[in-house]
């Protein structure tokens, strides 16, 4: 037998020949990642989207490399721009598919993307550069995308969903414009005030839970009932509940209230806005702005 056969026999030297393999896989793959990473890619998709519909000239104008705004008060980086190159192109792609639409207009005069980013009113993890980590779809990570395919788990719009975002900031139960999900949530909730305290309004002998807060409760605190069948987050819990509150809190006092889906929906994405929000004065609006 060859010295090296005698060795490889050895458990201790097969294990680390494997580690050996193992690793020049692993950078493999990082090489790979690094000389190919996925947000060139999209750049490159971009602008040939840019190229088709603009032409060459316009597509030269395009940025390149890692992209990111800082908002320096807020302590928040999003590089969410190093795909979405061409988010503040304006109507000419509105229409363009993604990554390469821009974003709606009207929104960016009270919320430019210099101040606000994108992930304080879209969610998502804003220093992240790969897809699925940039939209939040990885474990431990709790402020996903609200993207159109979420909405529709719940039988909502894309804007309907990141209405949740917007109450995080316009707080208080006067109407707001752009908000019309939750400005008709706003009108039922009052309903809640012979039971419950509510932000900005006091009960007295309350009998019910305060929901002033309700957003800030940790997901393992709401229970599904055994054999529930649907998916288990957060907003299905209050959306389930405000449509039959016994069949989620066994033994509640709250009645059925006869509400659609979509009216469950708004108050559930209402009642979990109730948040404390950690923003400077100047990114608060007063209440019912």
């Amino acid at each position: 037998m060859s010295d090296f056969s005698s060795r490889f026999a050895r458990s201790d030297f097969r294990l680390l020949v494997a580690g050996g393999v193992l690793l020049l896989i692993a950078f493999g793959i990082a090489f790979v990642r690094e000389v190919d990473p996925e947000w060139a890619d999209a750049q490159d998709e971009v602008q040939a989207i840019v190229q088709e519909r603009l032409g060459a000239e316009k597509a030269a104008e395009l940025p390149t490399g890692i992209q990111q705004i800082w908002i320096e008060p807020l302590d928040r980086v999003d590089r969410c721009t190093t795909c979405h190159t061409t988010i503040e192109w304006g109507a000419e792609l509105a229409e363009a598919p993604h990554p390469a639409r821009s974003h709606p207009q009207g929104l960016f005069g009270a919320h430019p993307v210099e101040s606000f980013g994108c992930t304080l009113c879209h969610g998502g993890q804003g220093w992240a550069t790969s897809a699925d980590a940039a939209h939040g779809n990885v474990a431990f990570w709790e402020e996903p995308l609200l993207d159109t395919e979420r909405a529709k788990r719940y039988g909502l719009s894309r804007s309907e969903l990141m209405e949740l975002r917007c109450a995080y900031c316009h707080q208080g139960l006067e109407p707001v414009d752009g908000m019309p999900l939750l400005n008709a949530a706003k009108e039922k909730v009052f309903d809640c005030l012979d039971c419950h305290r509510l932000p900005g309004l006091e009960n007295d002998k309350p009998s019910a839970p305060d929901l002033g807060r309700e957003g800030e409760k940790h997901p393992s605190k709401y229970i599904f009932p055994e054999g529930f069948e649907g998916e288990r987050s957060v907003l299905n819990w209050h959306i389930e509940h405000f449509l039959d509150p016994k069949k989620m809190s066994p033994g509640s006092a709250m009645p059925k209230f006869g509400l659609s889906r979509k009216d469950a929906a708004g108050l559930a994405l209402l009642v979990m806005s109730w948040r404390r929000q950690d923003l400077p004065a100047a990114w608060t609006p007063k209440t019912g702005e």
